[in-house]
């Protein structure tokens, strides 16, 4: 159905209804947050949706929303949605087609909207806006500086046509908030903040006297804290700084605030409210970043910062709940809605979760406004009250996976016919709710001092993760070059892969952010699963790969992960395994979409095992590198019975699993719910390397939610995508289960992931630095341990040689390599060396 149609068939509530719902509402009234009306704004045919924005200034309603335009348009415009003539109807578009990202908006009191976003031109990433005027937007305006790299903006309407813009920019490795006032025209824009330090997620409000607040997260060490500034309300200079939330987590891994949300109250109080992952459960085998999240609402008043006692400040704790976002309805009450992510334990969906505060009682105890059957995708909540206050609209993008009818290349000469395919499509959804009826006359609420600094440590806790400040690039010369020293993740994933609940996984910009700061990453590679993305998803990927890509201080590689699984058979399936694929540029990566709906997997007839996805990747011309994972996974195992060497040069042998080097190897079993195959060894490396004879370098990396499990080193001659997948198809690589270590072994002088001519008592060489002291360097040959080194006093460098004397003649394809243990309990492992007749 064509969209203008579809809304005309079901746009069907009055604007009358929108901001004074008397009659939907009935004579008696209606249970607080009882749904009482549905309302699709868009259809799954032509077009995506996301991000929508409610707006309301009193007498009138507006919604927005980014809008992605299929393959092969891939373009993205920015639509208004307007309550008048009796329903909802689309209006000219604010903003013509183009590249746009990050999309937000904001309203006053009898003022007019503003739309303010990211768009993409030229390989610019610049922050524009468009302000409502005599019913239509005007032209967009840049107001970042076009030389730098600017996204995620955030807006606050401070009057009927004055604005804050606050917005984040990345330069040199290091990421900073700038803002601009409108008062007529836009100052020149300025950068608040701390500048000693990476800071995000900017937040803004007013006071009632014209105070002007600032809050952001900002990188502190390995951590992220959230502090408020207090601007000055027309230079926007920062007149004071306070510490919101340092720590509040557990002692032992990285604390996590984020994502802060500023309101004033009735009384004038400004709240403050944020995530926190101090509540993690899953210990063992990660730090779950992004997953199980609560979220505070303290408040700054009188100059300090307080609780309300019968609360405390943990108002959210116990759902994951995400992204709190404060509204308020026509008398100045606030609410607080959070998108509420699932767990693993009987709750896999995710929900959206309400807190009124209630000037007699304070804030109320959360409770489910919606509850769905999504998983993945994390949004941020928006609301709009009737102007009586009985009623608010709420607006989400409602996602289902649907049957539909599609041909693969609808341009060719001879197209085939059409086929039905899982087509993961969404909708704008509109419902309106009852708002629950607050007490009219405010009373004073206790309020106590609230605690800024918290750490505390977990009772038999080791910490084998999280954390680690960025090293200096080592680098070393080989054979007359240059090599230089990266390190990284190559499989991480984000809330795109919906295979998991709304939340556990981050966004692209979590993952980025958190491979930089707080793991002291070189590069990254996000590994979304093919079979959880359409083209719109992959085009966001790849956008925000773009963004964070400065090779100089970091790499963000596009890449994504193919996953046909042996669905718990004993014998591992021919061609089956876990695949991610790391492409040479966005150029590359872009030659992976099928169609509209999308891009390549193992559901595809034409990528359906490991050999027809190689034979695609060669029929295209991809330019890429293919890494199996967890190959001896109990269900998810890799079949090395068929290989391409050229396009899998490499294995990632440690991941959260565990270590998948031979049966019985140390941190085999590296978590409880992770097992190999039973009685049967073919998914192992040492059988690849050893019967199979296949030639393997080594990576290790995180794969969901295990950032800082696993790291990546690559000797590079240049600091590049190209340079990684230069590096990754040498061989010139080891793997670490998370420390960032240097190791350097060779066999005759050959550098690991070379070869060397087979001859009689080969000579191996290696030189080790750890972060913890180093208490055993084992040679492993044909993968069974040969010779060990254990030294004598505490030391994080190891250096020695050993000669093999105990093998002559050794066979054309035997090997070498070297593992490492700290202890601490991390392992390293060199590539190995390979012995030719």
């Amino acid at each position: 159905m064509h969209r203008r149609q579809f809304l005309k068939s079901t746009a069907c509530i009055s604007a009358t209804a929108i901001l004074f719902p008397r009659d939907l509402l009935g004579a008696t009234g209606a249970e607080p947050y009882q749904r009482l009306e549905q309302l699709y704004l868009s259809d799954f045919a032509n077009e995506q949706h996301e991000a929508p924005i409610l707006l309301n200034n009193g007498k009138r309603a507006w919604l927005t929303a980014l809008r992605r335009r299929d393959f092969p348009a891939e373009s993205e415009s920015i639509p208004v949605f307007v309550a008048a003539g009796g329903k909802w109807t689309e209006t000219t578009a604010a903003i013509a087609d183009g590249h746009y990202e990050a999309l937000t908006a904001d309203c006053a009191r009898a003022g007019e909207p503003i739309i303010a976003w990211t768009a993409i031109e030229g390989g610019r990433w610049l922050i524009k806006v468009a302000m409502h005027d005599q019913g239509k937007f005007s032209a967009p305006v840049t107001v970042s500086d076009s030389g730098q790299r600017g996204i995620n903006p955030v807006v606050k309407a401070i009057g009927p046509r004055e604005y804050i813009l606050a917005w984040e920019v990345f330069a040199d490795g290091r990421a900073s908030i700038w803002m601009a006032r409108y008062d007529g025209q836009w100052s020149r824009p300025m950068q608040v903040g701390d500048p000693r330090t990476s800071c995000f997620e900017p937040a803004i409000e007013t006071g009632p006297s014209g105070e002007l607040f600032l809050a952001y997260t900002a990188c502190e060490g390995v951590h992220r804290n959230i502090h408020l500034a207090l601007l000055d309300p027309h230079s926007l200079h920062t007149t004071r700084t306070i510490p919101v939330a340092l720590g509040g987590g557990l002692k032992d891994r990285v604390n996590i605030n984020a994502r802060p949300a500023l309101a004033c109250d009735r009384a004038g109080r400004l709240w403050i409210t944020w995530e926190n992952n101090r509540f993690t459960t899953r210990l063992e085998d990660s730090d779950n970043y992004t997953g199980e999240r609560c979220c505070a609402m303290v408040c700054y008043t009188g100059g300090g910062l307080v609780e309300q006692k019968s609360v405390g400040r943990w108002l959210f704790q116990g759902r994951n709940d995400h992204w709190p976002t404060f509204c308020k309805d026509p008398a100045g009450n606030l609410f607080v809605v959070t998108h509420c992510g699932g767990d693993r334990i009987g709750h896999p969906f995710w929900s959206f979760r309400v807190s009124s505060l209630d000037p007699a009682t304070g804030w109320s105890s959360p409770t489910v406004l919606l509850e769905t059957k999504q998983k993945g995708d994390l949004q941020r909540p928006t609301i709009i009250f009737a102007a009586d206050g009985k009623s608010f609209w709420f607006a989400w993008k409602k996602e289902e996976t649907k049957l539909c009818s599609c041909c693969p290349d609808p341009s060719a000469a001879t197209a085939k016919p059409a086929e039905m395919i899982q087509a993961r499509r969404g909708m704008l959804t509109l419902e309106l709710f009852s708002a629950p009826r607050l007490s009219e006359d405010p009373r004073k609420l206790d309020l106590v001092n609230t605690v800024v600094e918290e750490y505390h440590a977990v009772d038999g806790f080791r910490p084998l993760i999280s954390g680690r400040l960025r090293q200096p690039r080592a680098t070393v010369t080989y054979q007359g070059e240059i090599y230089t020293l990266l390190r990284g993740n190559l499989h991480e994933h984000t809330n795109n892969s919906n295979c998991w609940p709304a939340g556990n996984d981050g966004t692209l910009d979590d993952d980025f952010r958190y491979g930089m700061f707080s793991e002291g990453y070189d590069f990254a590679g996000i590994t979304d699963h093919g079979y959880s993305l359409t083209e719109t998803y992959w085009r966001k990927s790849l956008r925000m790969a773009e963004f964070y890509n400065d090779p100089e201080h970091f790499v963000a590689l596009p890449s994504i992960e193919w996953t046909l699984s042996n669905k718990g058979r004993p014998e591992i399936g021919r061609g089956v395994g876990h695949r991610n694929i790391f492409f040479a540029d966005v150029h590359e990566a872009a030659k992976f979409v099928r169609n509209r709906d999308q891009v390549y997997s193992e559901e595809n007839p034409e990528t359906a095992n490991a050999e027809m996805l190689w034979a695609l990747l060669r029929r295209e011309k991809i330019d890429c590198v293919s890494i199996p994972h967890h190959p001896a996974d109990e269900v998810h195992p890799c079949c090395w019975e068929t290989r391409d060497e050229d396009l899998e040069p490499v294995v990632e042998i440690f991941q959260c699993r565990g270590n998948a080097e031979y049966r019985g190897a140390p941190r085999m079993l590296n978590v409880s719910r992770h097992h190999p195959l039973a009685n049967n060894d073919k998914g192992f490396v040492a059988y690849a390397l050893r019967e199979k004879k296949y030639r393997l370098g080594f990576v290790a990396s995180g794969d969901h939610n295990n950032l800082g499990v696993g790291l990546a080193c690559v000797w590079v001659k240049e600091v590049s995508r190209r340079g990684i997948l230069e590096a990754l198809r040498a061989r010139r690589c080891f793997a670490t289960t998370g420390d960032q270590m240097v190791i350097d072994f060779r066999v005759n002088g050959v550098w690991a992931g070379g070869l060397v001519a087979a001859g009689p008592r080969p000579t191996t060489t290696f030189s080790v630095t750890g972060m913890d002291d180093i208490t055993r360097v084992e040679i492993l040959r044909d993968s069974e341990v040969v010779h060990i080194h254990e030294p004598q006093n505490p030391t994080k460098e190891a250096t020695g040689n050993w000669i093999d004397s105990t093998a002559e003649p050794l066979r054309d394809g035997s090997y070498y390599y070297l593992r490492v243990t700290q202890r601490n309990n991390h392992l390293g492992w060199s590539s190995p060396v390979w012995l030719r007749a």
